[in-house]
């Protein structure tokens, strides 16, 4: 197209991206998936015992409210890591961690402790997707940053694992 005589025809461009901003973006994004997913796994942890007994159950049930999680995670990181082999490393993701929202609001909601329990069970499967962010962080880096990377999503989930029940403390007194 050919603009008019005596105007000026701009072509818009978008700067591009190198590869190492292009990667060093996905590394980021992994790295705050892996935070939330961390403080949303943990912000219920300081809750549990008051849900627990206030619907009728005792130490026992607070250990298997917290046992389900691990257990549900264990037996689904395999099936995470299989789907992501075949679908992509973003759709399981995404399933995960809308699977694992799903649960949050289940809880939040809860009125008897197996729909308590069942909202645990479905945080753990949707958290077995721990696996599939480590795979997409080796995918998304060069050989030679691997580790240095891994090493940044460690340090991403071990965050979110000491403010997740800091955020489930503050906000259970708050709420109080």
């Amino acid at each position: 197209m050919r603009a008019p005589p005596g105007r000026i025809h701009r072509v818009r461009t978008t700067p591009t991206r190198t590869p190492r901003e292009v990667r060093l973006g996905k590394l980021t994004v992994l790295l705050i998936t892996a935070f939330v997913d961390m403080v949303g796994v943990l912000i219920v942890i300081p809750l549990l015992p008051f849900y627990a007994t206030d619907m009728g159950g005792g130490g026992l049930w607070v250990g298997v409210l917290v046992s389900a999680f691990s257990l549900a995670q264990l037996l689904s990181a395999p099936l995470w890591g299989r789907v992501s082999d075949r679908h992509g490393r973003r759709p399981a993701l995404l399933i995960g961690l809308g699977a694992a929202a799903v649960s949050y609001v289940v809880f939040a909601f809860a009125q008897n402790l197996w729909i308590l329990l069942l909202s645990r069970l479905v945080q753990g499967a949707g958290g077995g997707t721990v696996g599939v962010l480590q795979a997409y962080v080796a995918d998304a880096t060069e050989p030679q940053d691997r580790a240095r990377s891994l090493g940044w999503l460690s340090a991403a989930t071990n965050a979110g694992v000491a403010i997740g029940p800091v955020i489930g403390s503050t906000s259970m007194e708050l709420g109080r």
